[in-house]
């Protein structure tokens, strides 16, 4: 598979991990990240002229969600940011069940999103579009991962 990213697409599973988008710059940035992420679905996909008139507006129906859900991943370590130096067991504990509230939300959100796609594509495309997106999930996690300092 051709996944012709780096640092740049980083954000797409964490991108504004230290602010929230409000306003219209902060909605702009938002676009551009998003069309920056499709710009790499499209080269990685390969589609017949047919299927990418199926996938795409499926593909936008289900960014939004789990945009919604990368940004409570954000805001989550922002949150640790504000207290990794005097974390308690209790502020650990409550993290680690947000964590897997979050991660369970995601994974609610892309079964959905599957479920989808099998209707529009066949099963092996389908595969690769969340083969996919789980590589530029790892890779945004793997370069937020790098500024994350572990718990003391």
């Amino acid at each position: 598979m051709r996944i012709k990213i780096s640092i740049l697409l980083a954000f797409l599973v964490l991108a504004t991990a230290f602010g929230a988008l409000a306003g219209e710059t902060d909605a702009l940035k938002k676009r551009i990240m998003l069309d920056q992420k499709k710009l790499v679905v499209m080269e990685n996909m390969e589609f017949t002229e047919q299927e990418a008139k199926a996938f795409w507006p499926v593909y936008e129906k289900h960014q939004e969600e789990l945009f919604q859900v990368n940004q409570k991943v954000a805001k989550l370590i922002v949150a640790y940011a504000a207290v990794f130096q005097t974390l308690t067991d209790d502020q650990a504990d409550k993290i680690v069940a947000e964590y897997f509230a979050i991660q369970s939300e995601r994974q609610a959100a892309m079964k959905k999103f599957m479920a989808d796609l099998k209707n529009v594509l066949p099963g092996k495309k389908a595969f690769r579009y969340l083969q996919v997106e789980n590589k530029l999930e790892t890779l945004a996690r793997y370069e937020l991962s790098k500024g994350i300092p572990l718990a003391q």
